[in-house]
């Protein structure tokens, strides 16, 4: 039972791991577990249970604070502006929603002129689809032949279900409770209360496994307003919650963290870590923006690979990357060839002052330059900007910026979307791509190149950041196209690979984090500039590695370590004390090559000599590959 525990506890660990301040996420919250039978799904919130549980609100005119989420008026004015309160569960394998929706005129119509809740959990149940589908729900007023039959638009009508594919009513189980009369304005209404019940076990989640689950999710509330009888002033408006539809990812996505021991009788929260951390450069000097990667600060940094067809990269992501990153192969003359050169990027990033410096490393055998979108061959950043400027202002969301290099005539760089605006009007970047040896840019593969490097230098102040960068908070995504042509062109392709989120239009950025006290140094890879207080890793460089690999870890206090590694079925092999260790950071470089490749978890224990006191990291996850 103990190793069954172990390899559970396992399964999913975060890549990067920081057990410092870190800022709260704003795309995340925790869905308490609750025991058997405490919740009734009668539309009715008296349950002591939610009275425990994690919530959001959301207003029509009030901007939410996420990334994804907006409001819009599809007609009219908005007079009586929606207002909830979504509640999060965990029992058995369901999620419970509660929803409290303040509404002064409730009732139906067809789908643009009803009111309605539709909401969006990714279905990760068929691992061969990443990222992972949409899974479409429907509840509401909705008068359409292909809802649930019922009696929605008479007075007092109640709500029905949309299709629910997969779902049988007791998997997709709903009760709702209004104050006032539906579909009649004579008596105002105040409200409308509904309890939801969701079996997500059939979309692949797996609510019981000990380390927990993290479940993608958005929702948006249609509200129609004075429609009861029809009135020449009717308005219908959408608010939303990461994203405004259903049957699309087009936005982004709430996650929602569950895990067995989170409880509403547990206590304080899970810190819910950073998807993603960028080191501070502050120590180091800044690198020339030549296209060249020589300098020394690049070395320090491990970097996000991304390569077609290659699963192991995708599932090394932290978080929900594996679910949300993925990857396409478009139609080129007429068809889908074989893929001969799978490219591989590896993408670094630091920050020093306002600047955001990227380095992008492409390993590549045939490039070329082409105008065609299916076939370019470089790198696509979409980063979300800040302030007014960078506000849709029909949607009322956050617009994500595309800053996108490509491989140009004669292997120049080609700046696209965004990038020349930023570069030569506000003066914001400089960007230089530059051909490695031996690699020349023609039409077709004729000769075998090694491929390119690109280096980025960002003023994030330009892109409506405050100086010193406010919270440190960036919302990104990285695409790598990739183009081969050939003769016959049937044998030509393109492809695109992503980490987190492909472009402007494709949920979901990663949460990346660029924190303040986390310094490079010329003597190591970081440092902290302040004592730490936890035990903690930052993580071991390389990661895949082969057979050596650094794991650099902080310590509150001085004592033994000792550290632990375990297969992917929670067994131990391999112990070692790594002796005594001062408090601040420390380093160990393991050697695995008596091991099988594959993917292996560690975890450091400490023993203060003086005062007995024990410390345990938490488990992180390392990819031997021979």
């Amino acid at each position: 039972m103990k190793k069954i525990m172990m390899a559970a506890i396992f399964a999913t660990v975060l890549c990067i791991s920081f057990a410092f301040s870190q800022p709260k996420r704003s795309d995340a919250i925790w869905a308490r577990t609750v025991p058997a039978g405490s919740i009734t799904v009668d539309g009715v919130m008296n349950e002591p249970a939610w009275a425990g549980a994690e919530s959001l609100y959301v207003q029509y005119g009030k901007s939410a604070g996420l990334p994804g989420s907006g409001y819009t008026a599809e007609t009219g004015t908005v007079f009586d502006s929606t207002r909830a309160w979504i509640k999060f569960l965990v029992m058995g394998d369901s999620l419970y929603l509660a929803i409290t929706v303040k509404d002064s005129s409730i009732g139906g119509g067809v789908f643009g002129a009803a009111d309605a809740i539709i909401f969006n959990i990714r279905d990760k149940s068929d691992s061969t689809k990443r990222p992972s589908p949409s899974g479409e729900f429907l509840y509401g007023w909705i008068n359409e032949s292909w809802m649930d039959p019922g009696s929605v638009t008479a007075v007092g009508g109640k709500p029905t279900i949309g299709p629910v594919g997969k779902y049988t009513p007791t998997d997709f189980f709903t009760a709702t409770t209004v104050k006032g009369t539906t579909n009649t304005d004579a008596t105002p209404d105040t409200s409308y209360t509904v309890e939801m019940k969701i079996n997500i076990k059939k979309l692949g989640y797996k609510m019981k496994d000990p380390n927990g689950d993290i479940i993608m999710f958005n929702a948006a509330f249609r509200d129609v307003d004075w429609f009861f009888p029809v009135q020449d002033w009717v308005t219908f408006s959408r608010t939303w919650l990461q994203g405004p539809w259903a049957n699309v990812s087009n936005k982004n996505f709430l996650r929602i963290h569950v895990r067995p021991d989170v409880t509403t009788s547990s206590g304080a929260l899970p810190k819910i870590l950073p998807d993603y951390v960028i080191p501070n450069g502050k120590l180091m000097a800044a690198p020339v923006i030549d296209g060249k990667l020589d300098e020394s600060v690049w070395g320090k940094i491990p970097g996000i690979d991304l390569r077609f067809g290659d699963n192991k990269i995708r599932t090394s992501y932290a978080g929900v990357g594996p679910f949300a990153s993925g990857q396409y192969q478009p139609d080129v003359n007429g068809g889908k060839a074989t893929i001969f050169d799978s490219s591989k990027a590896n993408v670094k990033m630091f920050f020093k002052g306002n600047i955001l410096y990227v380095g992008v490393d492409v390993q590549d055998q045939a490039v070329q330059f082409t105008d065609v979108y299916d076939r370019w061959d470089g790198l696509m950043i979409t980063m979300n900007g800040l302030g007014k400027d960078y506000m849709n202002q029909t949607d009322h969301d956050q617009i994500p910026i595309k800053l996108t290099v490509t491989v140009g005539k004669n292997g120049a760089d080609s700046l696209r979307d965004y990038y020349p605006k930023l570069r030569d009007s506000l003066k914001g970047a400089q960007v230089v791509l530059k051909l490695k040896p031996g690699t020349t840019v023609d039409t077709t593969g004729i000769d075998e190149d090694a491929g390119y490097q690109i280096e980025q230098a960002i003023d994030l102040t330009k892109m409506g950041y405050p100086s010193g960068l406010g919270d440190g908070i960036l919302y990104l995504g990285l695409t790598l196209f990739d183009g081969d042509s050939y003769i016959p062109s049937s044998l030509s392709y393109g492809t695109r690979t992503w980490w987190f989120r492909e472009h402007d239009g494709f949920a979901a950025a990663a949460f990346v984090y660029m924190d303040s006290s986390l310094v490079l140094t010329s003597v190591g890879n970081t440092e902290r500039t302040s004592m730490p207080t936890e035990f903690a890793i930052l993580g071991n460089y390389p990661n895949p590695f082969n057979p050596s690999t650094t794991i650099k870890y902080v310590s509150p206090a001085s004592g033994n370590v000792s550290l632990s590694v375990y297969d992917m079925l929670g067994r131990s092999i391999a112990s070692v004390n790594l002796g005594e260790i001062g408090a601040g950071q420390n380093s160990y470089r393991f050697n695995a090559s008596q091991l099988s490749s594959g993917v292996y978890f560690y975890q450091l224990r400490l023993r203060n000599g003086s005062t007995g006191k024990e410390f345990a990291t938490p488990v992180s996850k390392m990819i031997f590959v021979k």
